[in-house]
């Protein structure tokens, strides 16, 4: 009796000794960043880069972490997690074709997988970056762990998903301004996204200010806990922050509605989006944004698992300071390859204004000859 007492006293102490290891390691692992973080910008070549007043192309996209159309995830109500090889390779392929079609100056990308389980553990950045041209690049993960114990059919595992920034020209610095987390509990959080916005800057020829760039990807699943509110609030300080005179854009997939959008028209994840307040209403319509009409079905950018066509607009593409859009539209007919359509756009950094032309001196000379004027007006007055 008492070998088997302490038998299992024993196996008791060794798995409360496995389970405190366990979430000792999850704990010492956790992506925990800051809330602005330093990115390191990776150059490599040299290209002329943005100039003032000539037209210059920028692409956003969230990419589905390069794992095809073909799989209802579980997320989305399916039960699909990993994706087979040949699929990946397949969607990272397409995508690549496009970004080298619409041969962007800026490629700025959301949900880029570069060490996952899930997606044959294939940094994908590397191929995105040969297809942009780019000669530099900034890049931060938003969700990032060793082990992801859900969901529970089949663990995600290791996961590293990115914000990647991609110009073709100089990148003069990079920094990631970590958003407000979902309001759920400890254990949850230790797993989940941490979101983020990763900022860069290029710089411009003929212009005082550089480019700043905002590539983000809001929460998604946070059912009107705050946390929207919170995250567009740091995108408003953002926006406030831009010196006088620079020019800025602000993209990525806000998982937000248009203003005006009836959410009751959606098929499917109606109950995704606020009943009342609707966060994006703090930008807009107080700024810019490239795509124009908010309820234009041609500027939709959301396709439901098994739809060709999408039904609702949450991609953004917000611009200020001295820039003009030429064009931008969303590029519907690459349905086939991401949830989010691509969205293009081409802007231009007006010139600045000329500088003021400076005054000539005045000579001695001419000095001399204005007096002798102004004597012979005041002699002739006299007489």
């Amino acid at each position: 009796m008492k070998t088997a007492l302490k038998l299992l006293l024993a196996l008791v102490l060794l798995l409360l000794v496995a389970l405190g290891g366990t979430v000792g390691f999850f704990l010492a692992t956790e992506h925990d960043p800051a809330p602005v973080e330093t990115v390191e910008v990776d150059c490599q070549g040299r290209a002329d880069g943005l100039v003032s007043g000539q037209p210059f192309t920028v692409l956003s996209w969230n990419l589905q972490y390069g794992a095809s159309r073909k799989h209802r995830f579980f997320y989305d109500g399916g039960q699909a997690v990993h994706v087979p090889p040949e699929d990946v390779a397949w969607t990272v392929a397409a995508i690549q074709r496009v970004i080298r079609e619409v041969d962007p100056d800026l490629a700025l990308l959301q949900e880029v997988d570069r060490d996952s389980t899930r997606t044959g553990r294939i940094d994908q950045l590397p191929a995105f970056v040969e297809a942009a041209g780019a000669t530099c690049t900034a890049a931060t993960p938003y969700h990032k762990s060793p082990f992801v114990p859900t969901p529970n059919h089949q663990f995600l595992g290791r996961v590293d998903m990115e914000l990647a920034n991609l110009a073709r020209g100089p990148m003069l610095h990079a920094s990631r301004l970590a958003l407000p987390l979902l309001a759920e509990p400890r254990y949850r959080r230790i797993f989940n996204l941490k979101r983020a916005v990763l900022v860069s800057e290029v710089p411009v020829q003929g212009w005082d200010h550089p480019l700043a760039i905002a590539n983000t990807h809001l929460s998604a699943f946070s059912f009107g806990d705050g946390t929207m509110q919170k995250q567009v609030a740091l995108l408003q300080q953002w926006i406030a922050e831009r010196p006088p005179g620079q020019p800025w854009i602000l993209v990525g997939d806000f998982n937000l509605l248009p203003p005006g959008f009836d959410k009751d028209q959606l098929q499917v994840e109606r109950d995704l989006y606020a009943d009342q307040d609707n966060p994006i209403e703090a930008l807009l319509p107080a700024q810019k944004e490239a795509l124009g009409d908010q309820l234009d079905p041609a500027n939709r950018t959301y396709l439901p698992f098994g739809t060709t066509a999408p039904d609702r607009k949450i991609d953004y593409f917000f611009y200020g300071g001295p820039l003009r859009v030429e064009e931008a539209r969303v590029l519907a007919q690459h349905h086939d390859i991401s949830d989010h359509l691509p969205v293009m756009a081409r802007l231009v950094i007006e010139a600045p204004p000329p500088a003021p032309a400076e005054a000539t001196p005045t000579s001695a000379q001419e000095l001399l000859l204005r007096a002798e004027r102004a004597a012979d007006s005041a002699l002739k007055a006299l007489e």
